[in-house]
């Protein structure tokens, strides 16, 4: 009967607190028809010079994953285009085991102090293979608008 209460205890801190730290900044993922890789366990943490943004990037299958970057884009609450930025994933092949423990990694840095209410978005961009003429593939435009 003592478990019981403590763990119900334990249980309303939690919610309790949670809910008084919540964050000021939702993690959003913007998704495409056709897409077989998808973007989870999403997480913003506040820095001493910013916000930085995690993931993970998964599929259902074990394979390379497509040529291509994660693009972050933070807007504030009333729609405007905060900061923007790219970053890779790693490692460059998804395993069984890094499958099951949620998928390839990334983390992006937004050195800029974001607003209470500020909504991230998060896509997977993937790029064209590079033809002999180029070196490196240009950026052009980040999709997680």
């Amino acid at each position: 009967m003592n478990k019981i209460i403590s763990a119900s205890l334990v249980a309303i801190f939690s919610t309790l607190s949670a809910s008084t730290w919540a964050q000021a900044v939702t993690v959003e993922v913007v998704t495409y028809p056709n897409q077989r890789w998808h973007l989870n366990r999403l997480h913003a943490s506040e820095t001493e010079t910013g916000w930085t943004i995690s993931g993970r990037l998964n599929a259902h299958a074990v394979s390379h994953p497509p040529a291509g970057h994660i693009d972050v884009a933070a807007y504030g609450h009333d729609g405007q285009l905060l900061t923007e930025t790219t970053t890779a994933y790693y490692p460059s092949i998804l395993t069984p085991k890094m499958r099951k423990k949620g998928g390839l990694r990334f983390s992006a840095a937004l050195n800029q102090a974001l607003p209470t209410g500020t909504v991230v978005k998060v896509a997977f961009h993937p790029s064209e293979k590079p033809s002999d003429n180029t070196v490196e593939p240009v950026h052009t435009a980040n999709i997680a608008r």
